[in-house]
């Protein structure tokens, strides 16, 4: 009897933006967020815990704060075109969906042509004096990639990307603007991303953060983490031979 061979679909990956922008600062951390489950990664926060700070502050500084009737009624209208809340995105000729959730927007006018443009805002709090150099590329790489998730969207509704968008960085202790940054369209952002899904499934090399940023890693990554336990180790075996 002629057995027959099972083949099983290929493997498609949905990538959350806000997960698959990590891989700036670490591209290990980036995977494991991107494939655990929800309940993997819920930890119960304290009431000031600097994550429960950073998310209250981030609604304060993001839509909340901020009132146009033009800018209202391009969130309503995208708000249409998403997929039950989320955009998605799929890169031509893979098995790669992005999916997310832009933070905020602004309407701009062209003077010299009376036209409308959309401005993205990407939000970012931080406990510290200043974010760290990988956090702040972690930050720019979200918001290029929205840009380039929406950008389709926002020239269909007849308010098309300004050419560049903005991330603010804000003092979770001081409440005030630490940074206002720049952020240009990045016309190779679907290649950086197949480039991370290679890194994913090991066909591409990986390169390790320095140690100071595993400490920086959410309590469930570094649970998960062989890097970080290896290096843990050793570098307690330092700090006893110091």
């Amino acid at each position: 009897m002629e057995s027959k061979i099972i083949h099983s679909p290929p493997l498609f990956y949905y990538l959350r933006v806000s997960k698959l922008s990590h891989a700036e600062f670490c591209v290990k951390r980036s995977k494991i967020e991107t494939f655990s489950s929800k309940s993997d990664s819920f930890i119960p926060l304290k009431k000031e815990d600097p994550v429960t700070i950073g998310n209250r502050m981030h609604s304060i500084y993001s839509y909340l704060s901020y009132k146009d009737f033009d800018r209202m009624r391009l969130r309503l209208k995208l708000h249409l075109l998403a997929d039950r809340g989320k955009f998605k995105k799929q890169i031509p000729d893979t098995n790669i969906m992005v999916v997310g959730v832009y933070d905020d927007l602004r309407i701009l006018r062209d003077l010299a042509t009376n036209k409308k443009y959309t401005v993205l805002v990407e939000v970012k709090t931080t406990s510290k004096k200043f974010m760290w150099a990988r956090e702040v590329r972690a930050a720019i790489r979200q918001l290029q990639l929205y840009m380039w998730l929406l950008k389709e969207n926002l020239e269909y509704l007849g308010y098309p990307l300004w050419k560049r968008s903005y991330l603010q960085i804000y003092s979770q202790k001081t409440k005030r603007l630490l940074k206002l940054i720049r952020v240009e369209y990045d016309d190779n952002i679907e290649e950086w991303v197949k480039s991370i899904v290679d890194m994913f499934k090991g066909l591409r090399p990986v390169s390790v953060p320095p140690y100071n940023y595993c400490k920086l890693c959410p309590v469930a990554v570094k649970s998960k983490c062989s890097w970080y336990e290896m290096r843990k180790d050793v570098y307690k075996k330092q700090e006893y031979k110091a």
